[in-house]
């Protein structure tokens, strides 16, 4: 999933969000400390892209829970990061020689920046990234118009609206693993955008109707944005091949916008919820449950201004507000179950965990470790969610078992204490 992101100043603090108490709460909230940016992007090792600075300056960092801020050390000041794909590399814009003229540029960490150049004109700047490199962007032409580029290491920068001369341009916004971008324009001679997909084969296809902004592309061909529903409001869609457009309908208010969308289908985007305030929140619309606000999945305050938000394939969502960048991750659920309860001195017995989430289970192969007393009864691997262990060295007594799942760069660690085991003599 490859997401537009809007360039701002950022601030230079930041908040804890207010968790407030709620039996539906369904996600851990984890703060970025350091900084508060409003430009964020996640990929799937757990990785947040974050723009952090100044009111005069901000530069592109990358956050994790195990390392932290580390910043992109690009040329220039005023950069800009925009997305990043799954080996950490990131694409924006920024200023190289401080002419107060923008430049996409593409970072990889081994290699560092690579500033992409434009369509012939001054300006450009990169908005999406594929895990092959592909880049997708806007960029000023010779004729000083604004249009969509796509960018590999092999073919430099393409023109995909080569025929636009329209004063607002295009911009393409996203790019999924074949290539099919994703963005929006204005037509020649309208004030109104429309979405398109691009592909190498089919060229330009036109989304929705006049209005239209096309936001983000998942890995399936899905798109998400914006656009006028019959009655003119601007509502959240999705849009396939297959099926068209679809309205996702908005929190209760009368506009909402979808901002990101993973490859398992779900998208998180932000929306009004009344017609008493203009306070966004932030929803997750998945194929199940439809659109949930996320004030009550994760028990955040709802005064919050929201800035951005995006989600990667295990369901974490980086979610910017007034207050700062946090991290919700999908809060995990255990059961445990025993072969044999009350069991007897000496008898093997098979303790078995079950670990879910929203999200679903975590991945197979990591670890669940069982303990009674403190002490440490043995540790499985999870299949599905479920790990056992099997056992005869309880001692008499009532005894509470402790699960710990050792969580990773997703996933937070959790322990349960769910089983109260009785060993008879």
């Amino acid at each position: 999933m490859r997401n537009i992101l809007k360039f701002s100043v950022i601030a230079a603090f930041v908040a804890t969000l207010p968790i407030l108490a709620s039996a539906q709460i369904v996600y851990n909230v984890v703060s970025v400390p350091g900084a508060s940016p409003s430009l964020t992007a996640i990929n799937n090792p757990g990785q947040v892209l974050a723009n952090v600075g100044t009111s005069s300056s901000y530069n592109v960092s990358v956050w994790s829970r195990s390392a932290g801020f580390i910043g992109l050390d690009l040329i220039g000041i005023n950069s800009g990061g925009s997305a990043m794909d799954d080996f950490g590399d990131v694409v924006g814009a920024g200023d190289p020689d401080n002419s107060g003229i923008q430049q996409a540029f593409f970072w990889q960490p081994a290699t560092g920046v690579q500033w992409l150049g434009s369509l012939g004109g001054g300006l450009s700047a990169a908005s999406g990234v594929n895990d092959d490199g592909a880049v997708v962007g806007l960029s000023y032409n010779g004729a000083d118009f604004q249009h969509a580029f796509l960018w590999t290491a092999a073919n430099g920068m393409q023109d995909l609206t080569p025929n636009l001369t329209s004063i607002g341009g295009a911009t393409a916004v996203a790019i999924n693993f074949s290539n099919q971008v994703a963005g929006y324009y204005y037509p020649n001679g309208s004030h109104n955008t429309l979405g398109f997909t691009w592909t190498q084969q089919g060229g330009e296809q036109d989304l929705g109707p006049a209005g239209t902004l096309a936001l983000a592309i998942n890995n399936a061909g899905t798109v998400v944005g914006q656009s006028p529903n019959t009655q003119l409001f601007k509502h959240a869609f999705s849009w396939t091949q297959v099926g068209g457009m679809s309205d996702l309908g908005t929190l209760g208010g009368s506009e909402s916008t979808a901002l990101g969308i993973n490859n398992n289908g779900w998208i998180v985007g932000t929306s009004l919820t009344s017609k008493k305030t203009n306070i966004l929140h932030a929803f997750l619309w998945t194929p199940a449950a439809g659109m949930q606000d996320l004030t009550v999945l994760a028990g955040i305050a709802k005064s919050l201004q929201i800035h951005s938000v995006q989600i990667n394939d295990f369901g974490v969502i980086a979610l910017s507000t007034n207050a700062g960048l946090s991290i919700l991750s999908p809060k995990m659920f255990a059961t445990v179950g025993s072969s044999a309860n009350p069991s007897a001195l000496g008898q093997s017995i098979t303790l078995t965990a079950t670990v879910s989430s929203i999200a679903g289970p975590p991945p197979d192969g990591e670890m669940v470790q069982f303990s009674v007393g403190g002490r440490v009864l043995g540790s499985a691997p999870l299949s599905g969610g479920v790990a056992q262990i099997s056992t005869a060295s309880i001692p008499v007594g009532p005894h509470v078992v402790t699960v710990t799942y050792v969580g990773d760069n997703n996933y937070l660690p959790s322990t349960y204490q769910p089983l109260k085991q009785v060993v008879n003599p």
